[in-house]
């Protein structure tokens, strides 16, 4: 029976069952009865046909449920004893089973291989069928195995011919967060190169110019979005970049990533292994606690660890024996294996990194063991945990090992002391090893806070270990009832968004950074935020030292609310939370929105409740502000000006450095083009909201830029992760405006000559510009509705044209750049008014000036 076939008999049977359990439970479990004895009926003698629709997710778990209790197959106790981490505690071990622990690869009994099965008999690229459901009702009728016959090892192991080296390749599975090959990866390639021929590619978009830097050490390297991890990079270039008729043709294949560091040449590591007769190798073997059933903690010899009971893996997959495949090789024999291709071949996206790990990485060993391939490892040892995440690694680097893997520094899972002195640690062993080009991508690429409290555990004088705990929420609550609270100490937490510390918050910061009155405490979530002054402190937001300088900061300035920014219980009675706010919307929010939903008053709370003012941009901005903000009275809307626009209007030598810097990088970049920018909003994750840039629309705007000597440049919004539009306009070449690459979109305002955009907070901001503004409204007639709240009538207020059609928007981009006539600049300057009673860069200091009169008498 095929899969699709199954998949409808399945949810016709659930249909019936459903029908049937409301009318007659006898009859739903005389059907239950039936499909377990005798099979599931088909679709059509059910009364359904193959397309039928999909019943409830409810009723469907139900079925399944009724079904695998039926059966007696489901082991509760061992399933609550393997997998007490999942289950809630009001939920039943089977209720959790059938909603997502098959889908984590958990068994329901020890007999039971699930991922095994789901790659044997039915479609492991696919989710819909739990794998010891379909046993049930089809495979053991059918004559399937329940788990594979694990086989002894193979006769004969392949070693490499005498004759010389072997030839090897690698794929070599890459990601970067900022679009970079770094130096670090083109050393490890360099050295790698020598032993085999290396085949890159990068889950990502990289330019042209970071791929040359892999010319001379790469037999080809490409880059291309997939979001499948590193088994999707391999799996690609396996079955279609590179394939598998190309890989045959080598005496072994390399799988190697650029999550570790090359500390040292790998002479010894090919060496070693060339002399072991094995069909597959890597640097190491772990399996996850195997010191709890039997005693072990410390690594054991490997040879004898292949021959240890296997009882506590047999229930979850994650605790099987595996060779970790951040650097594995495969000879010939596993590479002709058709059960390994397969493996290759069915790699898709997961919703959880375990997942990969447990089917790809954890999955592909088990295979290869089961199946009777022998392996080994350069450490010839079987560890309790991955050592390259435990203080073993410095044992391990004392013994040769070759490679320094960049978790253990930023995440340090098993709290490894004194890794803060990890350069040194790793130069006393390897005089030589670059550690100073290993720490720029570390500074670069690891979130901040998390290599702040990995480093923060140290080893105290008397030996003992210091581990830095932050207050829970209750102990949080209790202290601030009595810690004191001191005018003169300001906080500044980050955007809870995307962690950057710009806009209001940042210009308020500049407006004091050197006043000595003040104590500026920054707030950091994960991005790095290097910012001096007199007086100034920057600590993480989630540490034990961020929580005692926020407990003590009587003013704390927030972007969006201060339940959203500050995620401690902080008493808004005892300390002032200044909402500095993030733009001028242009329709009806929070508290003012039209129809008001659950979630809206849900939201609207965590953004207003406990707000001591509101900073506004004018006096239409105040009665907005005053009916979105219910809570905050009116007298405390301060119309001061948006902070952040101080970074528009002032002489760039007066910029902090750091801004001045990224608008000569952005001018740069440009080389002399004009820069149009593009500022979409979030459409509610929606991907059908979004504008559908054809083809032929594609390139209408790239004649548009070659033609007029512009560039468009795309910031999506931080909440769209799938960074929609760049994938849209690939083909166009837009520069990245992220704000990863350009935290402060004010650069941007400065140097664009004009602004498309469908955001109304963005189009006001730019305003303040004077330069053309042209609003994208393409989906105006179907948001902008009384219901929504949102403005309609837009053309009254924003200066430039209202584009609801492409053809709209290639004609306002084929004027933007044209001179404007006298009464255009009128019509401009009369709207701006309505949205800034300052026009200055006086907005921060009117802030302070608000501020310290709360407390200065």
């Amino acid at each position: 029976m095929s899969y699709d076939a199954f998949l409808a008999d399945w949810r016709a049977f659930v249909a019936a069952w459903d029908r049937a359990r409301s009318d007659s439970p006898e009859a739903a479990e005389r059907l239950v009865r039936d499909a377990l004895r005798s099979g599931l009926p088909h679709a059509q003698a059910a009364g359904a046909t193959v397309t039928a629709d999909r019943p409830s997710r409810a009723a469907e778990r139900a079925c399944a449920i009724a079904l695998i209790a039926a059966s007696g197959e489901f082991d509760e106790d061992g399933y609550v004893r393997h997998n007490a981490e999942l289950i809630g505690p009001d939920e039943a071990p089977l209720a959790n089973y059938v909603r997502d622990g098959w889908q984590h690869l958990r068994y329901p009994n020890a007999r039971f291989d699930g991922w095994w099965y789901w790659n044997e008999y039915l479609d492991p690229t696919r989710e819909e069928v739990d794998p010891f459901l379909h046993y049930l009702l089809a495979g053991r009728a059918a004559g399937h195995r329940p788990r594979p016959e694990r086989r002894a090892p193979l006769p004969d192991p392949p070693r490499p011919a005498a004759s010389g080296p072997p030839r090897r390749i690698c794929l070599f599975a890459a990601y970067d967060v900022d679009g970079i090959v770094d130096d670090y990866v083109v050393h490890y390639l360099r050295d790698l190169s020598r032993f085999a021929d290396v085949y890159y590619l990068a889950d990502g978009r990289l330019s042209d110019a970071e791929l040359a830097k892999l010319g001379d050490v790469t037999a080809a390297a490409w880059a291309v979005p997939h979001g499948r991890y590193d088994f999707g990079s391999y799996s690609m270039l396996a079955t279609d970049l590179v394939g598998w008729d190309v890989i045959e043709t080598y005496d072994e294949l390399i799988l190697a990533n650029d999550s570790s560091y090359l500390v040292r040449p790998l002479d010894e590591v090919f060496s070693r292994m060339d002399a072991v007769a094995c069909d597959w190798w890597g640097l190491q073997a772990s399996q996850r606690a195997f010191d709890r059933d039997w005693g072990h903690t410390e690594s054991i010899d490997l040879a004898a660890a292949k021959h240890l009971p296997r009882d506590y893996e047999d229930w979850n997959v994650k605790f099987q024996l595996h060779v970790s495949s951040y650097f594995v090789a495969f000879r010939r024999r596993v590479v002709q294996d058709p059960g390994f291709r397969r493996r290759f071949e069915t790699v898709v996206a997961q919703d959880d990194k375990l997942k990969i790990i447990c089917k790809y990485e954890i999955g592909l060993s088990d295979y290869l063991i089961g199946a009777g391939f022998d392996f080994t490892t350069f450490t010839g040892r079987l560890h309790p945990f991955h050592p390259l995440y435990t203080a073993e690694y410095f044992e391990l680097l004392r013994d040769g090992f070759p490679l320094l893997k960049r978790n253990l520094l930023s995440e340090n899972v098993k709290r490894v002391p004194d890794l803060v002195h990890w350069k040194e640690r790793v130069r006393a062993v390897v005089p030589d090893a670059p550690v100073e080009m290993f720490e720029r991508n570390l500074l670069r690429v690891v979130a901040d806070d998390h290599l702040r409290r990995s480093f923060a555990i140290r080893t105290r004088p008397d030996g003992s270990v210091y581990l830095a705990r932050t207050l829970q929420r209750a102990e949080f609550r209790e202290e601030d009832r009595w810690a004191p609270k001191f005018d003169h100490w300001w906080a500044f937490p980050v955007c809870a968004y995307d962690h950057s510390f710009a806009g209001n918050e940042r210009a308020v910061f500049e407006a004091v950074r050197e006043d000595p009155s003040i104590k500026k405490i920054v707030l950091t979530r994960s991005r790095r935020v290097d910012v001096d002054g007199e007086n100034v402190v920057v600590v993480p937001l989630t540490s034990r030292e961020g929580q005692h300088y926020l407990l003590r900061a009587k003013q704390i300035f927030v972007k969006h609310g201060p339940r959203i920014n500050v995620p401690w219980p902080v008493s808004s009675v005892t300390h002032n939370f200044i909402n500095l706010w993030h733009g001028i919307p242009l329709k009806r929010f929070l508290h003012a929105a039209a129809v008001p939903s659950a979630d809206d008053r849900r939201i609207s709370n965590r953004v207003s409740a406990g707000s001591r003012a509101v900073i506004v941009s004018s006096d239409m901005d105040r009665l907005a502000m005053s009916a979105a903000f219910g809570f905050v009275p009116y007298a405390d809307l301060w119309p001061t000006g948006l902070p952040r626009n101080d970074f528009l209007m002032r002489p760039f030598e007066q910029l902090p450095e750091d801004l001045r810097a990224a608008e000569q990088r952005l001018r740069e970049e440009l080389g002399g083009r004009r820069l149009v920018l593009f500022l979409p909003t979030f459409k509610d994750g929606q991907a059908d909201s979004y504008y559908r840039f054809a083809p032929a629309e594609v390139d209408r705007l790239r004649a548009w830029a070659a033609e007029h000597d512009a560039v468009l440049g795309v910031r999506e919004h931080m909440a769209d992760r799938a960074r929609t539009y760049s994938s849209m306009l690939a083909g166009l070449a837009p520069l990245d405006l992220s704000s990863r690459r350009y935290p402060d979109v004010e650069v941007l305002y400065r140097v664009a000559s004009g602004l498309v955009t469908d955001y109304s907070s963005g189009l006001v901001d730019f305003s303040m510009t004077g330069r053309p503004v042209i609003s994208f409204a393409y989906d105006l007639d179907r948001y902008a509705t009384e219901e929504r709240g949102l403005f309609y009538d837009l053309e009254k207020v924003v200066p430039g044209p209202v584009c609801r059609t492409f053809d709209e928007l290639a004609v306002a981009l084929d004027g933007v750049f044209a001179e404007r006539t006298a009464e255009q600049l009128e019509d401009y300057e009369w709207k701006r008014r309505i949205f800034f009673d300052h026009v200055d860069d006086g907005a921060s200091a009117r802030v302070v000036q608000r501020v310290k009169a709360l407390y200065e008498r």
